[in-house]
């Protein structure tokens, strides 16, 4: 654990002002325990695990097999839709806004992780699939130029609400986290 990592959860915690900041760290728990359960009954334990700034990182071992690979990075995605399903059941038979609130909150992690940008589950699915049919190199700069594309749409999406008067600093956050995943290599 870096100690980027500790500090980032702390100030986050600290000015969280929507209260949800608790209910994402447990569906970020869950959609890793999701990687983490797939490797375990895959027969296929991690090498290492890095909690750095915004991200969990699970490293598979050199040689995992191209199938695998497909299991172990979909099922952090599918255990939040799994929890999500679960739950949207409690809330139809209870009512609970709670409920509601964590089911959806887990629905919009996974589709979060499904964005094909690098550093996400999405982007590593998409250089999977394109290093089926091209290099590795190839899979790699495509998911790199959509991330950064995206990214600078963020930006121009961000500079527009700032232009109409309606900051949104969690905007710029995402796109230089993008920036960001798309420089850095795991």
């Amino acid at each position: 654990m870096s100690f980027l990592f500790s500090a980032t959860l702390s100030l986050m915690l600290a000015t969280d002002r929507t209260g949800l900041m608790i209910p994402t760290l447990f569906a970020a728990l869950i959609h890793e325990t999701g990687h983490l359960f797939s490797m375990w009954a895959s027969d296929c334990a991690p090498k290492e695990i890095r909690l750095i700034p915004a991200s969990v990182q699970i490293v598979e071992k050199y040689g995992t097999p191209l199938k695998k690979q497909w299991g172990i990075i979909i099922c952090g995605p599918l255990a939040n839709i799994a929890v999500s399903a679960a739950i949207f059941i409690n809330f139809y038979l209870t009512g609970s806004d709670i409920s509601l609130r964590f089911a959806l909150l887990n629905l919009v992690m996974a589709a979060f992780n499904l964005l094909p940008v690098s550093g996400l589950d999405g982007g590593r699915l998409l250089e999977l699939f394109i290093s089926a049919k091209k290099d590795i190199y190839t899979a790699a700069r495509t998911v790199n130029i959509i991330t950064i594309v995206l990214a600078i749409l963020l930006c121009v999406v961000g500079v527009t609400l700032v232009i109409r008067g309606n900051v949104n600093l969690s905007v710029f956050i995402l796109a230089l986290y993008l920036f960001m995943c798309a420089i850095i290599k795991r």
